[in-house]
C-alpha cells in the first residue's frame, strides 16, 4: 500500500503532462457552494496556509494539489552553522508550470495560484475548467491528492 500513493502521483504527473485525463486516478474532491469555506479545509488538512483569500469567487479554477511526504531533515547537534540557506528546504511546493522552481515561501505560491488564475480565466472573475497542478512536500503532509473546486453558485458566472 505504501508504494501505490507514489505511483498514483506518477500517473497522475504523466497523464498531466501529456494533456490527458483518460485514466481516473483516486483523490479527495471538495465540494460546495461559494464561499462556503472549501479552501479554509484544505489549507486545515495540509497545516499551511497557501491559497488566496478575499471575498466573492476566489477560487476559479479547480487546484488539484498533491501532497507529498518527505522526511523530515536530522538535525545535527555538532552543527556550527544556523543558516538553512545551505541545505534543502522543509516543506516546498511546485507547480507544472514551473517544474524546475521550488517556492520556499508559501505567500509566493500565494501570489502565483493568483497570477496564473488571472492568466487564463481573465482578471474579470470569469472560471475555468483548466486546473492548476501544485505539489507540497513536507515532512507534515500525508501523501494525498486533493482537489479544490469552484464553489457552486446560483447565478453562473463567466465561464472561459
Amino acid at each position: 500500500m505504501d508504494d501505490l500513493i507514489p505511483t498514483v502521483n506518477k500517473l497522475q504527473d504523466v497523464f498531466n503532462t501529456l494533456g490527458q485525463d483518460k485514466i481516473d486516478l483516486p483523490q479527495i474532491v471538495v465540494i460546495g457552494s461559494q464561499s462556503s469555506g472549501k479552501s479554509s479545509v484544505l489549507e486545515n488538512l495540509v497545516g499551511i496556509d497557501f491559497l488566496p483569500r478575499g471575498s466573492g469567487v476566489v477560487t476559479r479554477r479547480p487546484l488539484v494539489l498533491q501532497l507529498i511526504n518527505i522526511p523530515s531533515k536530522p538535525s545535527h547537534p555538532n552543527s556550527n552553522s544556523n543558516s538553512e540557506s545551505d541545505s534543502e528546504p522543509t516543506e516546498y511546493a511546485q507547480f507544472l508550470h514551473y517544474p524546475n522552481r521550488k517556492f520556499t515561501d508559501m505567500m509566493q505560491v500565494k501570489q502565483e495560484i493568483q497570477k496564473d488564475t488571472d492568466r487564463v480565466a481573465g482578471s474579470n472573475k470569469g472560471i475555468s475548467k483548466i486546473p492548476i497542478h501544485l505539489k507540497i512536500f513536507s515532512p507534515n503532509v500525508l501523501n494525498l491528492t486533493l482537489v479544490d473546486l469552484p464553489g457552486i453558485t446560483k447565478v453562473p458566472p463567466f465561464i472561459r
